[in-house]
């Protein structure tokens, strides 16, 4: 286990420029929007959003480097089972996420410290959380796709968001890109059971989607060296 997580550092060791960049892209993009918005919680789902997709592409891109390097195939190569594989990732991307998710608080709080604000912002690592163990428990389906995931902000794109209401009233409401649109709603119990409830269970189809890759070997090598 610590062997994964070894490896997994060194390759995020490597990114840390990307990393530190698209940090400092979050940080400046969410002052400029707080520092010239009339309210903050209409600016919320914007930059929520845009942050999202921002960490959660630097958890794809590493993992994707990952998968171009054949590090899954060593790893499997060395008796190391779905599980420990899994949560070998999970180790490296999970807290670079914390990292995301605690300046982009940290800054929001800066300008709103409102009591309304702190639930907001709990249910935001909820989902910043849900979004990157998705890219992490998928990858061993996706390899070098692992942006697949991401795909889904395009559902926004397509449909529009300028109707708040409308989004949460829409099958996107269970997508991360729906529920980050949505915290610039009023929150009632039924939202934040939503987000709670749909997380847990889209984690556990992502883990065990991610754990019968691996067990089944599916497309294990789908470059092979010549």
């Amino acid at each position: 286990m610590n062997n994964i997580i070894r490896s997994q550092w060194f390759l995020c060791k490597k990114r840390i420029p990307l990393m530190l960049l698209m940090l400092l892209f979050i940080l400046l993009a969410e002052f400029f929007v707080f520092s010239t918005a009339e309210k903050t919680t209409e600016a919320l789902p914007g930059v929520a959003l845009i942050s999202l997709l921002l960490f959660t592409s630097v958890a794809a891109a590493l993992l994707m480097y990952s998968y171009v390097e054949r590090i899954q195939m060593y790893e499997i190569m060395a008796g190391f089972t779905p599980h420990q594989i899994l949560l070998g990732k999970t180790a490296i991307c999970l807290p670079v996420t914390m990292v995301y998710l605690g300046c982009f608080t940290v800054m929001y709080l800066c300008f709103d410290h409102s009591s309304d604000m702190v639930p907001r912002l709990l249910l935001f690592w909820i989902i910043g959380i849900r979004s990157v163990l998705c890219v992490v428990f998928l990858s061993p389906l996706t390899k070098e796709s692992a942006f697949a995931p991401i795909g889904s902000f395009m559902l926004l794109m397509i449909f529009g968001q300028s109707d708040l209401q409308a989004v949460v009233q829409s099958p996107l409401a269970i997508l991360c890109c729906g529920q980050c649109v949505s915290l610039g709603t009023e929150l009632t119990v039924a939202f934040v059971t939503k987000v709670i409830v749909s997380a847990v269970v889209a984690c556990v189809i992502y883990y065990l989607i991610g754990y019968y890759s691996l067990k089944k070997k599916i497309d294990l090598e789908p470059h092979k060296i010549l």
